[in-house]
């Protein structure tokens, strides 16, 4: 049985064990039990501070690369709780790697604290570690400095190639019409790397102006052009909105490059949904129409790309395409698309609607593979709870007695999964009751991740009458969530 244990990331294929107590032969239930309250453990709220305590310390104190480990750390966890203590340490260190690594956490937080730090560096970029200014200038385009606009001009002057891309890019994040004409210039200029030219192809879409949409539009259609170029200008008039780029976009969703075709189909998902032209009108139904034909395409990521797109621009012509694709097309990556896109162009609030309908007969079809069917019940979980509620009871109660429980486990995992899914509460109190312990910790997921307060009482029973400590343990921890 594939069960996910604690956290919602890591998963085991422990042996059956009793109900309430781990098996020792499995390496997910040996792991948990070995972190499972005892009498003499700390209480959590101990070993948190004592990890902020250590994590400060190796701050302040520790050599580059323990600290530089620690910033990894932080970065895949998004944790800003030390970003004072980071910043303390900014200032002091002579470590110019040290110092660019800071930066480039708070680059990726986008934290605003360091902006005048940063300006100062470039400022001073003549006497500082070519590294360390570079890392100061992404930082100001992450934060979107308009202070360090004022850098544009001397830096294009000096043609310092290491810092041209960071101020191009600074130019998209914070620049406006004025910084226009500028990033227009570097597709004539002779001097201007491709990859360059990329970054202010980039940075015009951030800008969104309308501007650039007929040099774009004419970018893409080159097809001497390199193939990175068209595909970032697709992007590119994908965020400028410009109606009058669709034409241009149709084309190219016919290209001949598959890149090419992915890029013009996924932006035109942005004209079918009516950000640009309202929804309806020549534009808009052009985007549709070249969505919907290329759900048809013999490319792969083109067929993914136009499942997406049909449901970021609520593509009703696509219906009929994506209800085909998610039963018969041959690649299992486009099935599983089309059945998300399908959740997501349903309307709860219509009675029977048909996108909800077709994923419920997929959930009931035994004949139809198990891994689709497990999608769609955690599509239906999130996207139609009232609606398809009775239907997923049944179908999770059903599998519970099954003597072969791995479905059940598959479906036990989608809930545990289904954040911001508040009207399934049902479904989690079936996983409550089970015997299984690592069942339960499933339930206890669903009721952390979506904060659900009526189910207070069910984490206090089980944190106080558990019989498994590893149950008593989340339980207790869960209802951290409440405080």
């Amino acid at each position: 049985m594939a069960f996910l244990v604690a956290t919602g990331a890591a998963w085991a294929q422990p042996s059956p064990a009793p109900a309430g107590s781990p098996s020792v032969d499995a390496p997910a239930a040996s792991a948990a039990a070995a972190s499972a309250t005892t009498t003499n453990a700390p209480a959590p709220a101990d070993d948190a501070a004592k990890l902020m305590a250590k994590r400060r310390d190796t701050i302040r104190y520790g050599i580059d690369s323990e600290v530089t480990d620690l910033i990894k750390d932080l970065t895949a966890a998004k944790d800003g709780a030390y970003n004072d203590d980071l910043f303390a340490l900014l200032q002091s260190s002579n470590s110019a790697k040290l110092r660019s690594a800071v930066l480039d956490f708070f680059d990726g937080l986008e934290w605003r604290g360091a902006e005048q730090l940063a300006l100062g560096l470039i400022d001073d970029r003549d006497n500082q570690d070519a590294d360390l200014v570079s890392s100061a200038l992404a930082y100001l385009a992450a934060i979107r400095s308009k202070e360090a606009l004022r850098f544009a001009d001397p830096i294009v002057k000096e043609d310092n190639k290491k810092l041209l891309p960071g101020i191009v890019r600074l130019m998209g994040r914070a620049g406006g019409e004025a910084e226009v004409d500028r990033l227009l210039g570097f597709f004539d200029s002779d001097t201007a790397t491709p990859a360059l030219k990329e970054e202010a192809i980039k940075a015009l879409g951030e800008i969104g102006s309308a501007k650039a949409s007929d040099r774009l539009g004419k970018l893409i259609l080159d097809t001497g052009a390199g193939k990175a170029a068209r595909m970032y200008a697709c992007d590119s008039l994908g965020k400028i909105k410009d109606p009058s780029s669709v034409a241009v976009l149709v084309k190219a969703a016919n290209d001949a490059d598959p890149n090419v075709r992915c890029s013009a189909i996924d932006a035109l998902g942005v004209f079918a949904g009516g950000e640009a032209g309202g929804g309806s009108g020549p534009a808009a139904d052009s985007a549709s129409k070249a969505i919907a034909e290329a759900l048809r395409d013999s490319y792969v990521k083109a067929r993914i790309e136009a499942c997406k797109a049909a449901a970021s621009g609520k593509v009703q012509a696509a219906l009929p395409f994506l209800r085909y694709k998610a039963q018969s097309d041959p690649e299992k990556a486009v099935r599983s698309e089309a059945c998300r896109s399908l959740a997501a162009m349903g309307d709860p609030a219509i009675a029977g609607d048909p996108s909800f309908a077709f994923l419920r007969e997929r959930l009931e079809d035994q004949k139809e593979e198990g891994e689709l069917r497990v999608l769609c019940f955690g599509l239906l979980a999130r996207y139609d709870p009232v609606g398809s509620l009775t239907v997923l009871q049944a179908r999770l109660l059903a599998e519970q007695v099954q003597k072969d429980r791995s479905f059940y486990t598959a479906l036990a995992r989608e809930i545990a999964n289904a954040d911001k899914a508040p009207g399934v509460a049902s479904l989690a109190r079936i996983l409550l009751s089970d015997q299984d312990y690592l069942i339960r910790v499933a339930g206890i997921e669903w009721i952390r991740k979506n904060k659900a307060l009526d189910m207070k009482a069910d984490l206090d029973r089980l944190a106080a009458t558990d019989p498994s400590d590893l149950i008593k343990r989340r339980a207790a921890d869960a209802l951290k969530v409440f405080q």
